[in-house]
């Protein structure tokens, strides 16, 4: 691919010398910048003005640690893009792109010969960083790529029809052997991935939604977990990161409203610090759908003695076992395309769920091979129910559900695992035929019925807390906040070592802690602890807060007005910010004019200060008055605003007064 090579040396030796601190009389242009200088991968979102704007945009030089940069601003003086020189050569070696005055994009010529060769999207940009070893503006590999970006690049390749880019999230051989994976699963796999490009144009020549203007949304997949298959299980030497069936969420170009599209991702594994493809990704539309479980998922087959089970499904098993596996693997091989009838699409779930029933039985008297399969069909099922790619889904799964009561013992815990998860899908299916307002409300309170029944029925299921916590939330966000202190409060005295029974617990100190000390004391964004009990004689807000909250962004500047407003006053703002890690946050804050101090500890909405206090939206925001107790807590800033004056025990007019005390 050619393009035009532009000479950053000529450009910046000729109106740049920052090592000497001096300006040449004419630097470039706003113009000049924003139409030479754009991202060279695709996929990138960045803030450019309109060229109505650019008479209020500046670039000018500044010192930047031991290097030197231009930089430009936007018209509000937000950051857009930066230049840098960071040898002081003379020669810009590092791109960056701004969105929201926070760095999303960075190209970085990293041997200095005037051609960027890595390609880093940051902060609310993501975590890609792919390298172009041989200069040619397309990533050649990628050291670091997150398994929801993972499934946004195969997207992007679907739907440019670019193999290229396809085959770098897909697995490899030495993929593969640096996993330790067993060499007749390699195969299986090596199988799947094999022919990209032919096999992408035959998706692409099938598909009847995909366009140009499609474009990915979000991941997804059945469990909002990665799992682990730990090495004795017999695919591996060594442990397996793995999400088993995920699925890309897409929004195609149909006419308002937008219509969403699932493209199925299947089986994703994590190498190093990048996740990859196991099989090329399917759009599923009409009535298809694809259950089946990824190789290194499928259960091992019963071996001999404590030796491993052979990943080959016909080595060492009986051969009952054997020979229905391979029917199952024969039947996926021959999955209905796209544009199958109806009627294929019944007939092969209905053979598939006939053979995963056989193998129920034929594992009876090996529990865990059992368990395994039952939790693939009932998963796969789940899912797909979920994510609206079956209609058939439900009426199966209740099936499925009826059939297997009897082969189950008494208390077995595969009984409410099979019913929580019936009850999930007709939620789902429940909330996607809401048409209207009353329907939604109806789905809602059938939901907390549901809820409710389930966890009287089985307290100690595996999936009782997620229950619970579904059900005390949804109590409280339906304004019944009795009601959701009850179950809070069972949830932390009968799982106090969950997730879910910590957050319970902290929600019940978020419920109550009005006219209370507000128990916050956690480690700093810049280090050392922030402790509420510091700042006596203050009325301090906290505000629970992240970079990825949209409410929390479009809050700031009434934040920051009453900030400055009453802080001569004794107003203080404490932030706790909930992003999973801190790169990006100190950047944020400083071009959002946040100069308050910040607690942060790591992992987000389960960090130790969100559990704390059961946040399970944002902002939550607590305001504590000049004794240091629990004023009010704030639902919107607008609340903040009506209430910081009596925080603060700020006197009224008499007028006020008189009229407060008629009342």
């Amino acid at each position: 691919m050619c393009r035009r090579r532009f000479s950053w040396s000529a450009f910046v030796a000729g109106l740049l010398s920052l090592s000497a601190g001096t300006l040449r009389s004419e630097g470039p242009t706003p113009e000049f910048v924003f139409s030479k200088f754009v991202p060279r991968q695709r996929d990138v979102e960045i803030e450019t003005p309109k060229p109505a704007e650019y008479a209020k945009c500046t670039v000018k030089p500044e010192k930047l640690g031991k290097g030197s940069a231009w930089l430009v601003t936007g018209p509000n003086g937000q950051v857009l893009r930066r230049f840098v020189d960071t040898n002081n050569d003379d020669t810009v070696d590092q791109w960056r792109y701004y969105n929201n005055g926070i760095e999303v994009y960075r190209e970085i010529d990293s041997n200095f010969n005037e051609k960027p060769d890595q390609f880093r999207w940051l902060n609310m940009g993501g975590s890609r960083w792919g390298i172009d070893s041989n200069e040619d503006k397309n990533i050649d590999t990628w050291k670091v790529l997150s398994a929801e970006e993972a499934s946004r690049v195969a997207v992007n390749a679907l739907l440019a029809n670019d193999a290229d880019m396809l085959r770098l999230v897909l697995v490899t051989a030495e993929d593969l052997a640096q996993l330790k994976i067993e060499e007749s699963v390699q195969k299986q796999m090596l199988a799947n991935v094999s022919s990209p490009a032919a096999k992408l144009r035959d998706v692409l020549s099938k598909t009847k939604s995909l366009t140009p203007k499609s474009r990915w949304m979000r991941f997804d997949a059945a469990s909002a977990m990665p799992s682990m298959i730990p090495a004795d299980d017999g695919k591996a030497a060594g442990d397996l990161i793995l999400y088993e069936n995920a699925m890309a969420i897409i929004e195609t170009e149909a006419a308002p409203p937008r219509n969403s599209l699932l493209v199925q991702i299947g089986e994703i594994v994590k190498i190093g610090d990048v996740w990859k493809l196991t099989q090329i990704p399917q759009p599923i539309e009409g009535n298809q759908v694809q259950l089946a479980a990824g190789v290194l998922m499928q259960p091992p087959q019963s071996g001999t003695g404590d030796a491993p089970a052979a990943a080959n499904p016909g080595a060492n098993a009986d051969p009952r076992v054997a020979a229905l596996v391979k029917q199952l693997q024969e039947l996926d091989g021959k999955a209905p395309t796209a544009d199958a009838s109806p009627a294929a699409f019944v007939k092969f779930n209905g053979d598939r769920a006939t053979l995963l029933k056989q193998l129920i039985s034929a594992t009876a008297k090996d529990p865990k091979d059992q368990e395994n399969w039952i939790r693939q069909l009932i998963d796969g099922l789940t899912s797909a129910v979920q994510t609206g790619a079956y209609e058939g889904g439900l009426d199966q799964l209740k099936l499925l559900e009826t059939q297997l009561k009897p082969q189950l013992k008494a208390g077995a815990p595969l009984t409410p695992y099979i019913g929580y998860r019936r009850m999930l899908a007709e939620y789902s299916v429940s909330v996607q035929t809401a048409k209207t307002s009353a329907a939604q409300a109806k789905a809602q309170e059938e939901w907390i019925k549901d809820l409710q029944g389930f966890v009287q029925a089985y307290p100690k299921a595996e999936d009782a807390p997620d229950a619970m916590i579904q059900l005390a939330t949804g109590l409280e966000f339906a304004g019944k906040g009795g009601e959701a202190r009850k179950w809070f409060a069972q949830l932390a005295e009968d799982h106090p070592k969950t997730t879910a029974g910590r957050k319970a617990a902290g929600a019940m100190t978020r419920l109550d802690v009005k006219g209370k000390p507000l128990p916050l004391a956690f480690a700093g964004l810049d280090g050392g602890k922030v402790d509420i009990r510091n700042y006596r004689d203050k009325a301090v807000l906290v505000v629970f807060w992240a970079t990825w909250c949209k409410p929390c962004f479009e809050d700031l500047p009434k934040l920051k007005a009453l900030y400055q407003q009453y802080r001569t006053q004794g107003f203080e703002v404490i932030g706790v910010n909930l992003d999973n890690t801190p790169n990006g946050v100190k950047g944020y804050m400083q071009q959002n004019g946040m100069t308050w101090p910040q607690i942060h500890e790591a992992g987000g909405l389960e960090s130790p200060p969100s559990l704390a206090f059961g946040v399970i939206s944002l902002p939550t925001m607590f305001l504590v008055d000049k004794k240091g107790l629990v004023h009010s807590r704030p639902a919107s800033i607008e609340d903040v605003k009506a209430a910081l004056p009596e925080a603060l025990d700020l006197k009224k007019p008499m007028a006020t007064a008189g009229a407060d005390s008629n009342k």
